[in-house]
């Protein structure tokens, strides 16, 4: 089956479960309850979802099918049609029916291989008792202003006119907010209207109120005491009064007749109904965390194995040969399984960027109009797949390079078209896999960042003298430091001088690094590389200074034996020319401060492991290298949360506890020491 009717059939399996939910619950409620309004409508909704996905994929039989169901569930909403029990039957055959179709079109059978010719007779046939709608103001019945049927939807008016009808009582709200937190404030008085009757209508009042505020009137109905619904409602900013009729309260409309007895033929294929039509399952990410610390649990078990082999091996020939034999070939099997098992459960936590993309869109549009810029926004390379976690810790990273992006990259429209450029921005979101990472890119055509504006801020607050020589990433690198901001004007969307480093810090916590590239009058790129997963990994051993260290394969371009006429010195920093290329050099020895007497490498052997991330490239200089190994890392704890240079701890087979390196940290840190030895 094509992917994208896979996915059709998955969601159309959540949109059923919830149909059949509120189904059930309108069943439940009896005709007097407030919440039936929402439970119909919540049906509609999804009725009317169901039509949107059949129509994009040319499902034009489970589309009539949801149209018919959507068409009927409109006529009940406005009470043209009575609630009796044929309509709730016919609801719920309308699932039954939708079950079948989208199995069908699971099983590659498509949608047309359903009946549905009957049903649907039957729903137009119920259709034409149709009544017609009541006309005249609603000012006869209640006392609300002249006009006020004008100013509503066609079903406000009619849950007004149902709620005369059954003799509700009937309040309105007048009420003055702030502007800038209307919205927050208007939805707590509709949730707390929810939840002893139902909110009818929120109407604009431009009458009174004080700058800076903007008033609206609120009508809904309530069958809970009245003083006990006024007294809900009391305020500074608020006032709640009852609403009288304006003649004797009608008599509450009769009851809906009793469902239809339910017959042998309805009991037919029920339980084909019940069964599920994908083989989706949704699993709580807890639940995949505890499953791959059991994976993590069963490779340094593993290694324990590999470990006693090796020392077997050692022990002198005691005729056991045989025996080795075989535990080596079983190991060697199980490391097999271990590593499809370990592939198995990540692949299950990887999701489609598309996720977090489309979460993005509304937020980007919004920020874009609260700022008043013309933007357009792309999304690209929404197929590409990244852990769970680690895509919901870059949400506060994409959101805060987006804001900036249109806060201080995109100009104002007259400006940019005195630039020659086009009015309307360009915002671009791009993912895409490097290798073991997966690379983000925000991007924007907007004015670019100046470098002598970052320098001369710096210079102001001291970070670095008058006369000293930046190179381009040295003066970018300044915008990571804690309240660092070349932006005067504060604005709610950015420009409060902190942000960038928590961006930094946020990626270095899941082993990320982040870089700009810019360029005046042209545009903005920042790119974030991140691994693809954080959960089990395979490292390089490595022993320097005397101590074991782990760094992540995924990081590791090559390893090269150094001598030491290879390590050249330039201000100040070690060196090497590779294939034309110069890197700097680290040393963990001199990072951590691990003392001579601790060290243990052989003579003057030494070794470099060529690091990458991102366009960034360094050298490790270690005194021996000790082969790879699948490793699990585990978090150090607050006490080491500032040390630069190290993403966790990780358990061998033999018991003893190795530090893993923080790759992007190590970057960070070369960078930091290189600017550092040019100042001195």
């Amino acid at each position: 089956m094509d992917q994208s009717l896979k996915d059709f059939v998955s969601e159309a399996e959540d949109i059923l479960e919830s149909l059949d939910d509120s189904i059930s619950q309108l069943m439940d409620l009896s005709e007097d309850d407030h919440r039936k309004p929402d439970v119909i409508n919540a049906i509609f909704r999804h009725a009317h979802s169901l039509k949107g996905l059949s129509g994009m994929l040319n499902l034009e039989h489970l589309g009539s099918l949801s149209h018919h169901v959507e068409n009927l569930l409109d006529a009940v909403r406005l009470d043209r049609i009575a609630l009796t029990g044929e309509v709730i039957d016919l609801l719920s055959m309308g699932v039954q029916y939708t079950v079948r179709m989208v199995r069908a079109v699971a099983e590659g059978k498509g949608d047309g291989s359903v009946d549905i010719a009957d049903f649907l007779a039957e729903i137009e046939r119920v259709g034409q008792n149709v009544e017609k709608a009541e006309t005249g103001d609603l000012s006869q019945h209640i006392d609300v202003p002249g006009g006020l049927t004008e100013m509503l939807s066609e079903y406000e008016e009619h849950r007004f006119r149902d709620n005369i009808e059954r003799a509700v009582p009937f309040y309105s709200i007048s009420c003055h907010l702030a502007l800038a937190t209307f919205d927050v404030e208007l939805k707590a008085i509709g949730d707390q209207i929810k939840t002893i009757g139902e909110l009818l209508t929120t109407l604009p009042r431009p009458e009174g109120g004080g700058e800076g505020t903007i008033g609206f009137l609120l009508y809904f109905t309530s069958r809970e005491p009245a003083e006990t619904v006024l007294a809900m409602f009391e305020g500074e900013d608020r006032e709640a009064t009852a609403v009288a009729y304006r003649k004797d309260r009608p008599d509450p409309a009769s009851p809906l007749p009793a469902p239809a007895p339910f017959t042998d033929d309805d009991r037919d294929g029920l339980e084909e109904e019940i069964k599920g039509v994908s083989n989706t399952v949704r699993v709580d990410i807890g639940k995949l965390d505890n499953l791959m610390n059991l994976v993590g649990e069963l490779v340094i078990l593993k290694s324990s194995f590999s470990n006693i082999a090796g020392r077997l091996k050692e022990i002198p020939d005691t005729g056991s040969a045989d025996v080795l034999l075989e535990l080596e070939k079983s190991n060697s099997q199980m490391e097999k399984k271990l590593i499809e098992l370990r592939d198995g459960v990540m692949d299950i936590r990887m999701v489609p960027m598309g996720q977090l993309f489309n979460r993005l869109q509304r937020v980007t549009k919004k920020i874009a109009r609260e700022l008043d810029k013309k933007v357009n926004f792309e999304f690209i390379g929404g197929d590409t797949e990244l852990d769970k976690m680690i895509m919901e810790e870059m949400v506060s990273p994409l959101l805060h390079m987006v804001r900036n992006s249109v806060d201080h990259g995109i100009e104002d429209a007259g400006e940019r078209k005195a630039s020659g450029k086009k009015e309307t921005g360009l915002v671009r979101l791009s993912a895409y896999q490097q290798g073991n990472h997966v690379v983000l890119e925000v991007e924007d055509d907007g004015a670019g960042i100046d470098l002598e504006e970052i320098r001369a801020s710096a210079v102001d607050r001291g970070v670095v003298s008058d006369g000293e020589g930046l190179s381009e990433d040295e003066i970018l690198s300044l915008l990571f430091r804690p309240g660092f901001s070349t932006k005067v004007e504060v604005t709610e969307i950015s420009g409060r001088g902190v942000g960038m480093d928590v961006v930094r810090r946020e990626l270095e916590n899941i082993g990320g690094t982040v870089e700009i590239q810019t360029a005046l009058g042209q545009g903005t790129k920042i790119t974030m590389t991140l691994p693809i997963t954080l959960a089990i990994l395979q490292a390089l051993l490595v022993r320097s200074g005397g101590r074991l260290f782990a760094i992540p394969m995924g990081s590791i371009q090559e390893t090269i034996q150094l001598d030491s006429d290879q390590i050249k010195t330039m201000q100040g920093r070690e060196v090497i020319n590779l294939r034309d290329r110069t890197l700097p050099l680290l040393r963990l020895e001199k990072l951590f401060n691990l003392s001579d007497a601790e060290f243990t490498g052989n003579g003057d052997e030494q070794y470099a492991v060529i690091m990458g991330m991102a366009n960034r490239t360094m050298g490790l200089v270690t005194q021996e290298l000790l082969g790879k190994q699948d490793i699990v890392i585990k978090p150090l704890g607050e006490s080491f949360a500032s040390t630069v240079g190290l993403a966790g701890a990780a358990e061998l087979g033999d018991q003893s506890t190795i530090l893993v390196l923080d790759v992007a940290g190590l970057m960070m840190e070369a960078i930091r020491l290189g600017a550092a030895s040019r100042r001195s």
